[in-house]
């Protein structure tokens, strides 16, 4: 009977803790080993973190801060549609008038290379991990209440948009 020297021992055991270790972390972290995969980072998920209105005469400046929290860093996150209501009124804006109606945008201060932009086609475009406030001139007045405006973006599920209310007094 032949046995392995010391070396032959501790390498094996070391390779097998290696890749116990490597396969423990992948089922861990992503489900990889036994169960579907999971990658969290393939859908954007945007956030609005602060809405608010000034009424200047028949016009409403709609003031949105907006993030993408998740999602892919290889193009930016967009926002072709646009919903505001309250119980009495509704509007949806299209990629056009969005980009139409955004009168500035301001970036956040750690948006080094990246921009946040508008434009006609994707409306409101966000890349991972930047934030930006976006100001819309909407060329009507909004009556005293509460409001929820809602972004859309291709891709996601309607039970996951983003969304904030904003009272206008």
């Amino acid at each position: 009977m032949m046995f392995m020297d010391r070396t032959a021992v501790v390498a094996l055991i070391f390779g097998v803790l290696v890749i116990a270790f490597i396969l423990g972390t992948g089922q861990w972290a992503y489900g990889n080993v036994v169960g579907p995969l999971v990658n969290y980072s393939k859908l954007p998920k945007l956030e609005i973190t602060y809405a608010n209105d000034v009424t200047k005469g028949n016009e409403t400046l709609l003031i949105l801060n907006v993030t993408d929290v998740d999602g892919p860093d290889a193009y930016p996150a967009t926002v072709p549609l646009m919903e505001i209501y309250n119980s009495t009124w509704h509007v949806f804006l299209n990629s056009s008038e969005i980009s139409n109606y955004t009168t500035k945008v301001i970036q956040a201060p750690w948006n080094e290379n990246k921009r946040d932009y508008v434009n006609w086609y994707t409306g409101f475009a966000v890349p991972l991990g930047s934030e930006a406030q976006f100001q819309l001139a909407l060329p009507m007045h909004l009556s005293p209440g509460s409001y929820t405006v809602k972004l859309f973006t291709p891709g996601i599920s309607l039970k996951s948009e983003a969304s904030a209310t904003f009272v206008v007094s």
